[in-house]
């Protein structure tokens, strides 16, 4: 495989960071995409049947936009995402039509790269339960390929040993377009908004770009996924860390899974060993490199959270039963009992998640006609990793 050289700058970074002494070793293949009509594909929520995520293949899923991944688009997606892609641009790109230059919701594959727009002004009015309109590029494994990220390494540079692996999720991304809008008249008027503080942008929606990966125990089977979300952007979001050392513990709806979603930051669910930035509330247009680790006791601490219902903690960190608002687990929020036994666990689906979602004063749903709100994305090199100090 010809090596690029932001894919050797990022190898240069991973190998001679002084934090950063273990050893990587790849899980998703890297893959310079040139055929790239498959890997647009369309579905609907993860868990449920027919969920338009390829299997042991890259993918870029385009969801709740209507049937827009098949459809080629020929404006140049790059003036907003920053990827410019070969003409004609309509090999590599598909979206909504009638297209317009103006930004119409659009994907990008090319190569090691991919690019999303995401805008409300011309999806669907569809409420998107535990979410928004959002695309999802990665890659997932079928039931029979699934790596074990927790795994126990007993042989490494021909010395026999036991080391514990990590999970890392890296890539190099950039934001360089969100914008929100609303109005007070019906729509005769529309005022756009660009910078990200309560009052203003927020009024319009909220927009994310994160890093995920889906886990599952395969102890029990029957249970649902869990999954690890690790944010690059965030308009509503915090730039500081913690400071009672916890991370964040949810689920997105009821019959959907449990997750936790961070910063980049070191909390008892996820840990920074090294990375190049940490997550922003304002657009940028340069790529940037996110990394970040889960351990074998950042998973263990994650599941006991979700088993014993604390998703939330006191100042402290003391950590408060539960605090999940269910009352019945697989009836209000998603079945618990899952294993604490890290070996127990495989990643099924990783990738990076563009989502945007309307508000209004009293809240973020699709259905909202006054508000208006879109984001660029563009992601470079993303890949899941095991790590082994």
């Amino acid at each position: 495989m010809k090596s690029t050289p932001l894919v050797r700058a990022a190898l240069t970074v991973l190998v001679s960071t002084s934090a950063m002494a273990g050893d990587f070793y790849g899980m998703t293949p890297t893959t310079c995409h040139t055929n790239v009509a498959p890997l647009f594909t369309t579905g609907g929520q993860y868990l449920d049947p027919n969920n338009g995520v390829r299997q042991d293949a890259w993918s870029m899923l385009m969801r709740w936009q209507g049937n827009i991944a098949s459809t080629p688009v020929s404006y140049n997606v790059g003036t907003f995402t920053g990827l410019s892609v070969p003409t004609p641009f309509s090999s590599w790109q598909r979206g909504q039509q009638p297209e317009s230059a103006s930004g119409t919701p659009a994907a990008q594959v090319y190569c090691y790269d991919a690019g999303m727009i995401l805008n409300t002004w011309s999806s669907p009015r569809t409420h998107v339960e535990g979410g928004g309109y959002n695309d999802m590029y990665g890659y997932a494994w079928s039931s029979a390929n699934r790596p074990r990220p927790f795994s126990l390494v007993t042989t490494r540079n021909g010395v026999l040993g036991t080391w514990p692996s990590e999970l890392v999720l890296q890539g190099s991304m950039a934001v360089p377009l969100v914008t929100g809008w609303n109005t007070s008249n019906g729509g005769a008027t529309w005022n756009g908004i660009s910078n990200p503080g309560p009052g203003d942008l927020l009024n319009s929606g909220a927009a994310q770009l994160s890093m995920f990966a889906y886990l599952r125990d395969t102890s029990h089977p029957n249970l649902r996924p869990i999954a690890v979300l690790a944010g690059a952007y965030a308009n509503n979001g915090s730039t500081t860390c913690p400071t009672n050392g916890r991370g964040n513990v949810s689920f997105d709806y009821p019959t959907g899974a449990w997750y936790s979603g961070n910063a980049i930051c070191t909390t008892d669910v996820s840990t920074v060993r090294y990375t190049g930035a940490t997550m922003s509330i304002s657009q940028f247009s340069d790529l940037r490199f996110f990394r970040m680790h889960y351990t074998r006791q950042n998973l263990i601490n994650f599941v006991n959270r979700i088993n014993n219902m604390q998703c939330a903690s006191d100042a402290s960190g003391n950590l408060i039963p539960n605090s999940c608002n269910c009352s019945v687990p697989g009836t209000n929020c998603p079945p618990i009992g899952y294993s604490t036994n890290p070996d127990h666990y495989v990643i099924e689906y990783t990738g990076v998640l563009g989502e945007i979602i309307q508000c209004n004063t009293t809240g973020c749903d699709t259905v909202i006609t006054d508000r208006q709100i879109s984001m660029a994305a563009r992601v470079y090199g993303y890949g899941s990793f095991w790590y082994v100090d």
